[in-house]
C-alpha cells in the first residue's frame, strides 16, 4: 500500500510540475511574441531567400550561370532563431529567481529534481515546435515559390518531414542546454551573457586562436549545427554525431545544475 501510494505520489509530482511549467511558461505574452517571433525569422528569411533567388534569373550578374539551391539553405535562420529561444529558456529560469517564486515551486514538490526536469522537458518541447514550424513553412514556401521556374531545386516531402523534424532537435536541444546553463548561474544577467557567449561568441573566437582551433568544432552550436547545415568544418563530424556533442553539452549543463540544485540554497 505504502509502494502504490509512493508511485502514485511521485508520477502526480511529475505531472503537476510539468502542468505548472506549461502554464508559467504559456501565461507570459512576452514568451509567446518571442517564440512567435522565431517562427517568423525562420519562415521570413527562408520566404526572402525564395524570391531572392528567382531574382536572380533576371538579374544580368548572374546571366548564364545555372542557380541551384538546396533545402538545407532554406532552414539556416534556425540558427539564428536558437539565439531567441535560448533567451526565452534564460528568462524562464532566472526570473524564478528573481521573482521568488522557486521556493514556492521546490515547496510544491517532495523533491527539486521534477521542478528543473519538467523546466527543461517544457521548454525544449517549446523550441522543437518552433523549429518543425518554422522550418516546415519555410520549405513548403520555397517549393511554392521555386517549382516551375529555372532555379534547380529539388526536394520531396520525406525530406521536408525530416530535415523539419531536425532543425526542432537542433532547437530543443539548444533550449534544454540554455537552461542548464542558467540554472547553473540562476541570475539573469549572468546567464544571458554565459548562454550567448557559448552560443554565438565562443565559437569564432576559438576557431581564430591557432592550435586549439580544431576543437571549436565540438562546441555546441557548430557540432550540432552540422544535424541541418552542410558546412565545412575541419572534424567534418557525421550530422548525428555531431548532434550528439550538442546533446552531450546540454545533459552534462543539466546534471551540474542539477547536483548544485540538491545542495544549494534556493
Amino acid at each position: 500500500m505504502n509502494r502504490g501510494t509512493t508511485h502514485t505520489t511521485g508520477r502526480s509530482a511529475w505531472v503537476g510540475a510539468i502542468s505548472a511549467e506549461v502554464l508559467k511558461l504559456w501565461s507570459l505574452l512576452s514568451n509567446r511574441i518571442l517564440l512567435l517571433a522565431a517562427v517568423i525569422m525562420i519562415v521570413g528569411s527562408g520566404g526572402m531567400l525564395s524570391l531572392g533567388m528567382v531574382a536572380r534569373l533576371t538579374d544580368d550578374r548572374f546571366a548564364g550561370q545555372e542557380i541551384a539551391a538546396t533545402p538545407m539553405m532554406f532552414v539556416d535562420s534556425v540558427l539564428w532563431a536558437q539565439v531567441i529561444v535560448a533567451i526565452v529558456a534564460v528568462l524562464a529560469v532566472t526570473n524564478e529567481y528573481t521573482s521568488g517564486q522557486v521556493r514556492l515551486s521546490l515547496l510544491a514538490l517532495p523533491t527539486r529534481i521534477p521542478w528543473l526536469a519538467a523546466k527543461a522537458f517544457v521548454l525544449g518541447i517549446a523550441g522543437f515546435l518552433v523549429g518543425v514550424v518554422g522550418s516546415a513553412i519555410a520549405l513548403g514556401i520555397s517549393a511554392a515559390v521555386l517549382t516551375g521556374t529555372q532555379v534547380h531545386y529539388e526536394i520531396a516531402f520525406d525530406e521536408t518531414a525530416v530535415l523539419s523534424l531536425k532543425s526542432g532537435l537542433y532547437l530543443a536541444v539548444i533550449t534544454i542546454l540554455a537552461v542548464g546553463v542558467t540554472a547553473l548561474v540562476r541570475h539573469v544577467v549572468a546567464g544571458l551573457i554565459a548562454v550567448l557567449a557559448l552560443l554565438i561568441v565562443l565559437p569564432p573566437v576559438l576557431s581564430s586562436i591557432p592550435g586549439i582551433s580544431d576543437a571549436a568544432d565540438f562546441l555546441p552550436t557548430i557540432a550540432g549545427r552540422r544535424l541541418i547545415s552542410d558546412f565545412e568544418t575541419v572534424a567534418q563530424l557525421a550530422p548525428w554525431a555531431g548532434f550528439g556533442v550538442l546533446a552531450i553539452w546540454a545533459a552534462a549543463a543539466l546534471l551540474l545544475s542539477g547536483v548544485l540544485l540538491k545542495t544549494r540554497d534556493a
